[in-house]
């Protein structure tokens, strides 16, 4: 299994090289950043993250297509590629925060046309990044793409182009504006897992998903209640309790070895062999990890 962790979360002061040396000390093989208007540059934090760290994974986790200009995102992945020896992933995805994009004045363009923008972009990137004139030059050949879906389109994307499909496990809850999410529950993960198989045929990319919350030392059905009450308490509840515990998005067991048992259970019912989570639930996730070792 591959474990990766956020290095951000969002409210802590920006330590990005104690957070890397963490990770890495902590056995994660990835480490990923947002990318998200109001939030640090990604870039700039993994090439941070890469001076201070020999092993892990630098990816963005992932990149709103609409703020970026294919070649100069070429340029920023072939830089920092370079930098860090070819420990790039480049994650990409369609976006999905209107509101972002009014505020910079970019286009939000409709959700098929961004999913057309999405390849676009990935295809002139791949050309210029083995394109022998384009400097500077990445290490690696060809530099890993993800693509991150869940819905039938974007995964029909990420199928046919990606070298890993990102998982977010969230979906637009149909009826209410958008940016409202639920978890993904197993039936319609398992739904779009086949989807993804037999698009991609033989050649099935990597399947990385996003666990929400990782919480692996109390009572399950106690961890969600105490998390529905946080999720009320700032006005963004109710939570169904019921899908957080039975999700594949979201992981709660009692101890670091059960939540390995289930990790495992869960890739051979999905095929998912690649998981990330939050920096709030590293610690956790860090555990089930070793656990495993």
């Amino acid at each position: 299994m591959i474990f990766g962790v956020n290095l951000l979360s969002g409210d802590e002061r920006l330590d990005v090289g104690t957070a890397a040396r963490r990770a890495e000390a902590a056995g994660f093989d990835v480490v990923t950043v947002a990318d998200h208007f109001g939030a640090p540059a990604p870039f700039t934090v993994l090439a941070a993250a890469a001076a201070v760290t020999q092993r892990v994974r630098l990816r963005t986790y992932v990149l709103d297509v609409g703020f970026w200009q294919p070649g100069l995102l070429a340029r920023e992945v072939a830089t920092l590629d370079a930098l860090s020896g070819g420990r790039v992933d480049l994650g990409i995805g369609a976006g999905h925060m209107r509101s972002e994009h009014e505020d910079l004045g970019l286009p939000f363009l409709p959700f098929g046309r961004r999913w057309a923008e999405v390849e676009r972009c990935i295809g002139e990137l791949r050309r210029r990044l083995v394109d022998p004139g384009f400097a500077p030059r990445p290490v690696q050949d060809p530099v890993p793409v993800q693509v991150a879906a869940m819905g039938p389109k974007g995964l029909g994307v990420a199928a046919r182009l990606a070298d890993i499909v990102g998982l977010a496990g969230v979906l637009q809850v149909h009826g209410q504006p958008p940016g409202t999410f639920t978890l993904a529950s197993p039936e319609q993960t398992a739904e779009r897992m086949t989807l993804v198989r037999a698009i991609a045929g033989d050649r099935m990319p990597v399947l990385d998903a996003l666990l929400q919350r990782v919480v692996v030392d109390r009572d399950p059905e106690h961890a969600v209640a105490e998390l529905a009450a946080e999720v009320e308490a700032a006005g963004r509840g109710p939570l169904d309790t019921d899908l957080w515990l039975r999700s594949p998005f979201a992981l709660f067991a009692p101890t670091p070895a059960a939540g390995a048992e289930e990790l495992l259970r869960r890739g051979q019912s999905y095929g998912i062999s690649s998981w990330c989570t939050h920096a709030r639930s590293g610690p956790g996730l860090a555990a089930v990890r070793a656990a495993l070792c």
